[in-house]
């Protein structure tokens, strides 16, 4: 067993205090829930803890803040998943976000934010103001949970007006079992040596019991471990004080990223059909052009070849004024053929037959037979990613795009709906990571980087056809 995993079985009663806590506040009553904790105290494991522990909520958004993000980019993130059959770039705020796609329906949802002291003020007040209007909508249930350290968002709550009622929790440090719990399932299973355990166990006696001030002690023994274990113990590391990049963070990652470039997929797809229907019909034209000018050529050529013009004087002998005249008597049966105009019905005949011909090859694409496959797809793990390569609007525009890239029998296609509007997409394989799908993405022949395939969270892709069953 993993250490990632061990941390997540590991079941400390002060901590399982703070959850049953959280769960009591979201489950009557909109509320505004403040958990504050000192650097270390495990906040984002709860946070983690709390989104997979609790199955009565309909709806969650998580939103882990960070120094560079604008408001835009914090209300998009929230946004995109507690609507997620909506376009929302976090233009609006969220009430106007909410009542413009939930005003006369049901919302139950919990929007959760860790490392709340970096949430943009702005965003802060959106947040209470977003749990007021809940408190007065009898259809609408929601809570707002924020993770932070003490006295950093106090003065910020303070200062709303009107402002919802605060339910604080706050985060204690392990008792000295619960510690001692701690060390002997996440750590200890892991140190090779009695002399190694007995000096992590002797360290921990002199510092706070803080999950992280733990985790740090096994960093001393590093020189004593062997490679593997020493690769192991720096993963964990490094996710706990990432506190909050772990699977399902990455998986919402890549619903916002879907949200936020549909949109963009959308019109270059557009654009690539208008380009190919324009190239047709440029096609077309110039196929027409070139047989006028070739009957053009062909009627001067015949010109040239006319006798020459008959004259109404006659050729005397001895007159010099009539010497450079000359008379000609074309023949009956030359005339007839000169008017008999065959030549042009035959360029007209062309410019019909290559008409035609255009037309039968545009109805034989649009004729062929595309598969959904919808149930091959949903029989895809939803913890696996894949990489959308498209999203068109008709299966003619489909099929286009497989015999452009050369894609026959190597993409999976579904239907979606999307803002009540109809659309196709085009996907290629499925990865057990996000990694590997960014992986594969490079690996594509140039030509079909240039259209912009991104990782998409099969989970997500479960949601869509969804919407079409």
């Amino acid at each position: 067993m993993s250490m990632t995993h061990d941390a997540e079985l590991v079941q400390l009663e002060s901590q399982t205090e703070i959850l049953d806590g959280l769960q009591l506040f979201t489950r009557l009553h909109s509320n505004v829930i403040y958990v504050e904790g000192e650097k270390g105290s495990g906040k984002s494991w709860l946070a983690q803890r709390f989104l997979h522990t609790d199955k009565e909520i309909q709806t969650l958004s998580f939103l882990i803040c960070l120094p560079s993000q604008t408001v835009n980019q914090q209300r998009s993130v929230l946004m995109s998943q507690l609507l997620s059959d909506s376009f929302c770039i976090g233009d609006e705020s969220l009430v106007q976000s909410l009542e413009a796609y939930r005003k006369d329906q049901k919302c139950n949802a919990t929007l959760i934010v860790d490392d709340a002291e970096l949430l943009v003020p702005n965003l802060l007040h959106e947040l209470c103001e977003l749990v007021l209007a809940a408190q007065n909508n009898p259809l609408w249930q929601i809570n707002v949970i924020l993770f932070a350290t003490p006295n950093s968002i106090d003065d910020d709550l303070t200062k709303e007006t009107p402002k919802p009622e605060i339910k604080s929790l706050v985060i204690q440090p392990l008792t000295d079992e619960e510690a001692r719990i701690f060390l002997d399932q996440l750590l200890m299973p892991h140190i090779s040596t009695d002399k190694e355990r007995d000096a992590i166990y002797q360290a921990a006696n002199k510092i706070k019991n803080w999950p992280a001030d733990l985790l740090a002690l096994i960093s001393h023994q590093k020189h004593h471990a062997s490679p593997w274990v020493r690769a192991l113990l720096v993963a964990l590391i490094v996710l706990l004080i990432s506190l909050g990049f772990g699977s399902w963070w990455t998986n919402y990652q890549a619903r916002m990223q879907d949200e936020l470039l549909d949109g963009t997929v959308m019109q270059e797809s557009q654009v690539q059909a208008e380009n190919a229907n324009r190239n047709l019909s440029e096609s077309i034209s110039g196929s027409a052009s070139a047989i006028v000018t070739n009957e053009k050529s062909q009627q001067n050529n015949d010109a040239s070849n006319f006798p020459q013009e008959v004259t109404s004087e006659t050729l005397t002998v001895g007159d010099s004024s009539s010497i450079e005249q000359k008379r000609v008597i074309v023949p009956s049966n030359v005339v007839d053929a000169l008017l008999d105009g065959n030549k042009p019905e035959k360029v007209r005949s062309s410019l019909k037959n290559t008409k035609q011909s255009t037309s039968e090859g545009q109805e034989k694409v649009s004729t062929s037979s595309l598969v959904l496959a919808h149930d091959e797809l949903m029989a895809v793990s939803e913890n696996r990613y894949t990489l959308q390569l498209g999203a068109v609007e008709t299966k003619l525009d489909v099929l286009r795009f497989i015999q452009t890239y050369h894609l026959q029998d190597q993409v999976r296609v579904y239907q979606t709906i999307r803002n009540q509007k109809s659309w196709y997409i085009i996907t290629y394989q499925d990865f057990e990571t996000i990694k590997e799908s960014r992986e594969a993405a490079q690996e594509l022949p140039i030509e079909l980087q240039k259209a912009l395939p991104w990782p998409k969270s099969m989970a997500q892709v479960h949601q869509e056809i969804e919407r079409v069953q």
